[in-house]
């Protein structure tokens, strides 16, 4: 595969080699905007993102994301910092990038890296996110240049899962693919009509005035739903016992719970614990929650979810022994009912498509989307067939600057 970047230094580069499965769309980009654009870039370079490029960097984050809304500039930077250069996986070999052009930052591609296990052994992984590309550039080919670089690292796998439509497209173009298993979204209504009626409030189908005078109507048909058989996790009785979730026995147990998948992330305690710290600083979509689900001494699994009341929850991981997917996700959804969700949301785990007791989830496939590039066949065949364990957690979704 052949790529023309005119005007742009990228050093030497690896050729890129798309393994035969690299065939479906898929790619990680940029938030589109009626901007004016410069159909020819000037010379210019893609180059490692340091310290001394923050506030550039961040300057640029307020024009391509300005629904991010930070308190000050200062904490903006100060996040920044703290997830692309003192994250507890930095890798000097992986580092985040910008493109310069006359000196200015005129773009940014984030990677984080991380490190998973493929069949025992350890493989380096690169989480890329916030591809961005100044407005008045977005004719130029820094968002192209930027990708490419990100990929063309040493790491064994790239991923990324909040990448828009634009992005999905460039991705296929650098041999990248979109695992279709892995792309599909799942939602689970635990008051139904509520539910619609946050739906089409938020989509300004409904008048918010109609919407509140509505919500003592859809509250007592939701009343109804147990009865109906709609929600029976609320009969639920077991053995099971819920504690809060502790980072050190998550990175021990893991193994354990998901022996089945070739590829799974690799927790050292206080890595795992730096990262539900950061996911749980993110407060946009809710409160975190994370618990641990035990029968008697045994640990059989855990789930991680922002829990948002009267509105929907977006879970980010659910890991269970084998046997207990389907107890996992109906503690779950009495979890989140219990704390006034009126849906649960998330990716599809392969493995979720055991628990059928939950019952009532609606799929669907659009963004955003998770994308993956790798050079080995192996690591894209076993996602390809849904053998890895690649959660929400595990990516950049989290992240508050991600763009899906």
């Amino acid at each position: 595969m052949q790529l023309r970047l005119d005007g742009y230094e990228l050093g030497a580069q690896p050729r890129l080699e798309p393994s035969a499965a690299s065939r479906p769309e898929g790619a990680r980009g940029t938030a589109a905007a009626p901007h004016r654009t410069v159909a020819n870039p000037r010379p210019g370079k893609i180059r490692p993102f340091g310290e001394a490029d923050i506030p550039a960097v961040v300057a640029l984050m307020e024009l391509v994301f300005p629904e991010n809304h930070w308190t000050s500039r200062a904490l903006c930077e100060a996040y920044v910092r703290d997830i692309f250069l003192d994250n507890p996986w930095r890798d000097d070999e992986l580092p985040s990038w910008v493109a310069e052009e006359d000196g200015q930052v005129c773009g940014f591609c984030g990677v984080v890296p991380r490190r998973m296990l493929f069949r025992g052994r350890e493989v380096r992984v690169a989480v890329s996110t916030a591809l961005m590309v100044h407005p008045e550039r977005r004719g130029g080919l820094a968002a192209l240049a930027l990708a490419k670089r990100s990929v063309s690292g040493p790491q064994d796998l790239t991923f990324a899962d909040g990448a828009t439509e634009a992005a999905r497209r460039m991705w296929c173009g650098l041999g990248g693919i979109v695992p279709p298993l892995y792309n599909l979204h799942w939602i689970r209504p635990l008051r139904p009509m509520q539910h619609v009626l946050s739906v089409l409030a938020a989509r300004g189908a409904l008048p918010r005035a109609l919407a509140l005078a509505a919500r003592p109507l859809a509250g007592l048909a939701d009343a109804l739903a147990p009865h109906m058989g709609f929600n029976r996790f609320l009969d639920e009785s077991s053995e099971l016992v819920e504690k809060p979730l502790d980072a050190a026995q998550v990175a021990v147990e893991l193994p354990a719970l998901v022996p089945r998948a070739a590829l799974t992330p690799l927790y050292a305690p206080g890595h795992l614990h730096w990262l539900l710290d950061r996911a749980a600083r993110n407060t946009d979509h809710g409160d975190l929650r994370a618990r641990a689900v035990w029968r008697g001494e045994q640990l059989v699994g855990w789930y991680i979810y922002y829990v948002r009341a009267a509105g929907p929850s977006e879970v980010l991981q659910v890991a269970a022994r084998e046997g207990y997917d389907d107890a996992l996700h109906l503690r779950l959804l009495l979890d989140a009912w219990r704390h006034g969700a009126t849906a649960l949301r998330g990716r599809l785990e392969p493995r979720m498509l055991g628990a059928s007791s939950a019952g009532h989830y609606w799929l669907r496939m659009d963004g955003p989307y998770t994308l993956v590039h790798s050079r080995h066949p192996a690591i894209v065949d076993a996602i390809q067939r849904g053998d890895a364990f690649l959660s929400r957690l595990d990516g950049e979704w989290w992240i508050r600057f991600a763009t899906g």
